[in-house]
């Protein structure tokens, strides 16, 4: 084999070792800027997002960290539960973004239609220690859910949508884009990791 040709070899031996360990997934993941430990998660199919969790079935509290990758403070993340739906329509959404005081601001949203600003509001289950971080292009909301019993197979959405006037306007509803393709059943029981 000419010199050339196993340089070019090697080269994309390498190229291809060093892209799959950047590859993020949930399992390799560690919270270093809090001490934070999850007992499940999992990849998110669309919008480059995971889920990790922990739940309590003797107090159906369920600790979770939604992270969103390769966003930017010019956009809005959510991840929801929806207790009547496979959809948007009836999600309890936990949004966070960075508003105009570069501050990131955390927050519930009950989503009655697709029209959604995404209004605050109160959600049909408890919701404490909400919280959210914006570090390396990477928007993870944290949040306690305390969830009526039984609640542990549960309908997921997440999204992501642009800010317009400091404010979370509309994301992408075409057919064909990641947005619409965001939904999942999700079982806290699962242990994924």
């Amino acid at each position: 084999m000419g010199k050339g040709l196993t340089t070019l070899l090697l080269s994309c031996v390498m190229f291809s070792l060093c892209a799959s360990s950047f590859a993020q997934t949930c399992k390799n993941y560690t919270f270093s800027s809090s001490n934070r430990v999850y007992s499940s998660c999992t990849d998110l199919p669309v919008l480059s997002s995971f889920l990790h969790w922990s739940y309590d079935q003797s107090t159906n509290k369920v600790e979770i960290a939604y992270r969103h990758t390769g966003t930017s403070t010019s956009n809005w993340v959510a991840w929801a539960i929806n207790p009547t739906g496979t959809g948007m329509v009836g999600a309890q959404a936990l949004v966070a973004y960075q508003n105009s005081s570069s501050v990131i601001h955390a927050y519930t949203s009950p989503v009655s239609g697709y029209g959604t600003t995404l209004a605050e509001g109160s959600l049909s289950f408890g919701v404490s220690n909400l919280s959210a971080t914006f570090v390396n292009s990477e928007m993870t909301i944290f949040a306690t859910l305390t969830l009526d019993s039984g609640m542990t197979t549960v309908n997921q959405v997440w999204q992501e949508g642009p800010l317009s006037g400091g404010s979370p306007s509309t994301h992408d509803t075409s057919s064909s884009s990641e947005n619409m393709k965001s939904v999942g059943t999700l079982n806290f029981l699962d242990d994924q990791e």
